[in-house]
């Protein structure tokens, strides 16, 4: 079991097709690179895994990331829009896992994350 943080990418998702193979760089991709860059500089960088995924299960809901660790709740968002800033995207991530790793139970309250991850929230499972 791992006992870091992850915040998990969907890779694949906001990605173009043609005849069954992707073209070109997806949405989340761009998105996964943004987050690992900036989290490299990240004072809680220590304590989470940035780790891509190839699917997510929200393809009509792109771009989709989630956040879980031990003994917490994991969230799954979605409607993550990479073509705004994929800065300001991975930043309002962060914020947001930042507040994942305070609360014991991996809490956010709705009132404090960033905007796109208000709106953004898919689904919360209980940890086990």
């Amino acid at each position: 079991m791992k006992d870091k943080h992850t915040i998990f990418v969907c890779e694949t998702c906001a990605g173009v097709w043609k005849d069954s193979r992707q073209v070109g760089n997806s949405g989340g991709y761009l998105l996964l690179s943004e987050l690992a860059e900036k989290a490299a500089h990240w004072p809680l960088a220590e304590e989470f895994e940035i780790e891509g995924v190839k699917c997510m299960g929200a393809c009509n809901r792109p771009c989709a990331i989630a956040f879980a660790a031990p003994n917490k709740s994991t969230y799954l968002f979605g409607d993550l829009n990479h073509s705004d800033s994929l800065a300001d995207l991975s930043a309002d991530v962060l914020t947001c896992a930042a507040m994942y790793h305070q609360d014991p139970d991996g809490a956010m309250p709705w009132s404090a994350r960033p905007d796109r991850l208000k709106k953004g929230l898919i689904g919360r499972v209980p940890s086990c």
